[in-house]
């Protein structure tokens, strides 16, 4: 089979130093073009998985709701685990952040870990096929990094750990929250966001630091 190449539709045009033309302004109709592009197809997905199950989506099927070239997908994304996990991935950065910096005061110290939780109890189709059973081996390790990396930069700042002990501190709280937030999307093993943000508090509590309480997204402890 043919790979799949770039198109008009992708928003990947070449921007030569021989156009004569300002690159700054010449380079930012792209990269808008590249952020609806991809906000389309994520858009598409989380439509399609409020109608069905992820197995039974296609790529034919993402691209006929975002209504874009099959190539203009394949410039983005390698498939449609990969549409997903980029696109929860920035979904949940943009969410943490936004809730971040409108805490009065200093947030809890795992108030990252709190919001993830809270993500995938609101949106359980999303999430179960990255955390849940069905997930496969690739699509996990993928989002345990993106779990790890996420809480690096949230929690490097504020640790002040030496690399390695904080890769292994990050490396914990990610399997933990990966393990928990399973709990959570699984309509047989009912448990809240809540419970599972406080049982993975204790468990950090118990590795030498406090847990620091208190709602992100509400303020009440």
């Amino acid at each position: 089979m043919e790979k799949p190449r770039p198109d008009a539709e992708s928003g990947f045009p070449s921007v030569s130093a021989q156009n004569g033309g300002n690159c700054a302004e010449t380079a930012a109709a792209p990269d808008r073009r590249v952020r609806r592009t991809r906000m389309a197809l994520h858009m598409a997905l989380m439509g399609l998985m409020k109608q069905r199950p992820y197995e039974r989506i296609t790529v034919q099927d993402i691209i006929d709701r975002a209504d874009v070239g099959r190539s203009t997908f394949y410039a983005h994304y390698r498939d449609k685990d990969d549409l997903l996990m980029v696109g929860c991935a920035e979904h949940m950065r943009g969410v943490i952040s936004a809730e971040l910096a409108a805490w009065t005061g200093e947030p809890p110290l795992l108030a990252p870990i709190e919001i993830m939780f809270r993500l995938s109890a609101e949106n359980p189709e999303i999430y179960r096929p990255l955390v849940g059973q069905r997930a496969n081996a690739t699509v996990l390790r993928s989002m345990q990094r993106t779990y790890a990396e996420l809480l690096a930069e949230h929690l490097g700042p504020r640790l002040h750990l030496a690399p390695e002990d904080l890769d292994a501190t990050v490396t914990f709280l990610s399997w933990g929250l990966f393990g928990l937030q399973e709990a959570v999307i699984d309509p047989h093993r009912p448990m809240t966001a809540v419970q599972a943000y406080h049982h993975l508090g204790r468990l950090w509590a118990g590795s030498g630091y406090a847990l620091q309480r208190g709602s992100v997204a509400r303020g009440d402890g």
